[in-house]
């Protein structure tokens, strides 16, 4: 095995003050260069994220609103068009809980019999030489003095996913704790 070179071995045994920190014309030009090169290029993603979002909003408004409007006018719910892609108007169900509404969205859930949809975490940190501690359950945690954090949260899918089963059986849901929207979207396959 071979022993790590020391400093000295490295760069030699002169005194810094007498090392060359002379910088050319040339590294100072290729310096500057790539600076103005990184500049313009974060410019340029910046401004083709700007483009993306526009296009984005552009086709959700089309999918949203125009096109299923347009069929909804000549009364068509699908199409195939001539190329072969067919056209369906399909009914979507959008749901989001805001911070404000949380507590009455979730006490709504737990009334009604479906609190099963809330998940619960329980989370501590702890600082080295704690792990002994992490093996414990809650009880043993509080009689520690720990105090364990409590989140609860709905995984969005399964929020839509249950918005969309209780509206379409017919079951009532208040629309405003859980940000109800309910729209239609062009699908072309």
């Amino acid at each position: 095995m071979s022993e790590k070179p020391t400093f000295e071995e490295l760069v030699g045994n002169t005194k810094p003050d007498s090392w060359d920190s002379e910088v050319t014309d040339n590294e100072l030009a290729t310096v500057s260069s790539l600076a103005q090169k990184q500049l313009d290029l974060a410019n340029e993603v910046s401004g083709l994220e700007d483009m993306l979002k526009a296009k984005k909003e552009e086709l959700r408004l089309t999918q949203e609103q125009e096109l299923p409007d347009a069929m909804s006018a000549a009364g068509l719910t699908q199409i195939t068009l001539s190329t072969g892609e067919k056209i369906s108007i399909n009914e979507f169900y959008s749901a989001h809980i805001s911070k404000a509404n949380q507590q009455q969205a979730y006490q709504w859930l737990l009334d009604n019999g479906h609190e099963g949809i809330i998940k619960n975490e329980v989370s501590l940190k702890f600082g080295r030489g704690e792990s002994a501690i992490v093996d414990e359950t809650v009880l043993a945690l509080k009689s520690r003095g720990l105090s364990p954090e409590v989140k609860q949260s709905i995984h969005p899918s399964t929020l839509k996913a249950f918005v969309k089963e209780q509206l379409t059986t017919g079951n009532d849901i208040p629309t405003e704790p859980f940000g109800v929207y309910i729209g239609t979207k062009a699908i072309i396959k």
